[in-house]
């Protein structure tokens, strides 16, 4: 992440998520955001670097563009070099480049027009191990030259251009993970080490800044394996490291991605690792002497899966309830209302609500939402009402189904996931649940399910279950339909959106076809290895068969996302999802075509590192 004086705003690319427990895979992104002082907006230029993390970035002065070189993807190491400036990120082919490499430091000096980098690692040629490097090179705007020959031992190095002072600092460790100070010498092309009496605690994973206001250098964070320096807050003068008190901390959180606002005066940090291990998805921004999280004061929904978020006619709004991210459990309730958000308190919202499902009975006109406990609450369109005095209910579940069936003027509930998967049936007609247990599908869990207007019947499609109680687990692509006394198997013709549970799925009053988009979906190669990964694809149902939908642009892949109805400005909408980290993004789909709404994304981009 770098600021960018000309945009105004802080630009940051790529990074890696968490290992997702879906396919066992850390996923390293391609994704270019902007921070613009109150929220993160989401870019999708044409081009873009690709999939990468421990990449460097530096903001180059003199030509009001953005920098990149390096960086990985899985045992993938790279020695591309990338610009970004209007809107669109372009390669820079060079006549010569540095060896490929990430976890580099990277600077740029101004004064001689240069950018600099030190370090890194490579991969070996086994790809057993990552060597250290310790050479240094300069970018001038069209090649790369290296300076000098091997430079200091440096690991993990942080570098940081301290303009009062005309001075390229590094911090980084020693191999007994000591923090090294060093200053670069441009004339002899070599780096001379510092040693005041006072260093940060543990340089590796910290973040290094120069500010602009007080013409320092600002340092935070680090983290080793015998000590932490993460709520270390220290200014660099030209001569010695001074700490700072600092009144509120920012957390125990290194490996972020940081650099200093000049437009609001402020260091700004996002993401990275807490000392529990978990990668955030917070940004914080630190004015002395106080960090503040930005995600406490967000003007929309933060980032999250496994949520409602249903169409109200009545009220022309989407309701948002609960859902999940790596960090917690949401309790919030949102309206999403002609392309606006607006966080919607009632003073008796459901609480400890986890995996919430909903559906509007547009016979009552009332939203009903059922908790993972079953405790049943309907909501009105200004307060809400919780259902108490059940005989009985569904049992406690996760990753269940539920609609709202116009013929039999019910709302629907089936499966879910506890310990096992259930195959039972329930019916709601806003006083009593009922049982319905007659020639149900197979057991299953995040399967799809919608009202088809069409064939005027609930409809099942996918999931993820088994066969029997104790059978092997099963990506199904079945289909079912409901009509209130008994399940019947339908088998359309032709080609079906295949294995998948997860997926987004509405119907489009527009035009009485279902869309179902994305989900996790199961491959099959030609030698019949199946692997599972997340889908982007666009299905449309039609009530007798299935028809992919191929569009110019194609939301990021995901599932269990919200898609649903906008009545006003009369268009699909989606809104965020996982896929190895959660999405901040809006998109619309119209005549099947889908379309991003730029402005309109959360105050929080997803989480990485």
């Amino acid at each position: 992440m770098v600021y960018s004086a000309s945009l105004h705003r802080m630009v940051l690319y790529g990074g890696s998520t968490p290992v997702d427990a879906g396919t066992k895979v850390a996923y390293e992104l391609n994704d270019t955001w902007e921070y613009i002082g109150v929220r993160w907006i989401q870019r999708f230029p044409a081009n873009n670097p690709g999939r990468r993390s421990a990449h460097v970035m530096v903001y180059d002065s003199n030509r009001n563009r953005v920098l990149l070189f390096g960086g990985r993807a899985g045992t993938a190491a790279f020695n591309d070099t990338w610009v970004y400036e209007n809107n669109d990120w372009k390669k820079i082919v060079t006549p010569n480049a540095p060896p490929a490499r990430f976890l580099a430091g990277a600077t740029f000096d101004p004064i001689r027009d240069r950018f600099i980098i030190f370090g890194g690692n490579e991969f070996s040629a086994d790809l057993k191990t990552t060597p250290a490097l310790f050479d240094t090179w300069e970018f001038d705007g069209t090649t790369w030259t290296q300076q000098g020959g091997t430079g200091p031992s440096v690991n993990k190095p942080i570098l940081v251009y301290d303009a009062a002072r005309d001075q390229t600092l590094m911090l980084g460790l020693n191999d007994k993970s000591e923090t090294l100070m060093y200053q670069y010498d441009p004339a002899a092309t070599s780096w001379k080490q510092l040693t005041p009496s006072l260093l940060p605690t543990c340089a590796n994973e910290g973040v290094a800044v120069y500010d602009s206001t007080n013409q320092k250098v600002f340092y935070t964070g680090g983290v080793c394996a015998t000590s932490t320096g993460a709520e270390e807050n220290l200014e660099w003068d030209g001569t010695t490291w001074t700490k700072i008190d600092v009144l509120v901390p920012s957390g125990d959180i290194f490996g972020a991605a940081g650099a200093f606002d000049a437009n609001r005066s402020q260091v700004v940090l996002f993401g990275g690792i807490d000392i529990t291990g978990v990668t955030r998805s917070s940004t914080f921004v630190f004015t002395n002497p106080l960090w503040f999280d930005l995600s406490l004061s967000g003007t929309d929904p933060a980032p999250r899966s496994l949520f409602t978020f249903v169409t109200d006619p009545v009220n022309s709004a989407i309701w948002m309830f609960g859902g999940i991210d790596n960090q917690q459990t949401f309790g919030d309730f949102w309206k999403y209302q002609n392309g606006h958000w607006q966080e919607f308190f009632s003073g008796a919202e459901p609480v400890d609500c986890t995996y919430p499902l909903a559906t509007y009975d547009t016979e009552r006109k009332t939203m009903v939402l059922m908790c993972a406990t079953s405790a049943t609450h309907e909501f009105d369109g200004s307060a809400w009402k919780a259902i108490t005095g059940l005989k009985e209910a569904p049992p406690v579940h996760r990753f269940g189904m539920m609609v709202y069936d116009q013929n039999l003027k019910k709302t629907v509930f089936f499966g879910g996931f506890n310990e096992n998967y259930f195959d039972q049936t329930w019916t709601w007609d806003g006083t009593v649940w009922v049982r319905v247990k007659k020639d149900p599908p197979p057991p299953r869990a995040l399967a799809a399910m919608w009202y088809d207007p069409t064939l005027k019947k609930t409809v099942l499609y996918g999931g993820l279950g088994r066969q029997t109680s104790d059978g092997r687990l099963v990506r199904f692509a079945d289909m079912w339909t409901f009509d209130g006394t008994a399940w019947t198997e339908l088998k359309p013709a032709g080609a079906t959106p295949g294995p998948r549970y997860g997926p987004q799925v509405t119907v489009d009053p527009r035009t009485n076809k279902v869309v179902l988009f994305g989900g996790l979906r199961v491959d099959t190669s030609d030698t019949g290895v199946q692997t599972q990964v997340y889908a982007d694809d666009t299905w449309e149902w039609d009530g007798t068969a299935w028809t992919k939908i191929e569009s110019a642009l194609v939301p990021p892949a995901r599932e269990n996302a919200g898609l649903s109805f906008d009545p006003i400005r009369n268009e699909l909408v989606m809104f965020s999802g996982y896929a190895g980290a959660y999405h901040a993004d809006t998109w619309t789909y119209t005549n099947g075509a889908w379309r991003q709404r730029i402005e309109n994304v959360t105050s929080r981009r997803r989480s990485t590192r």
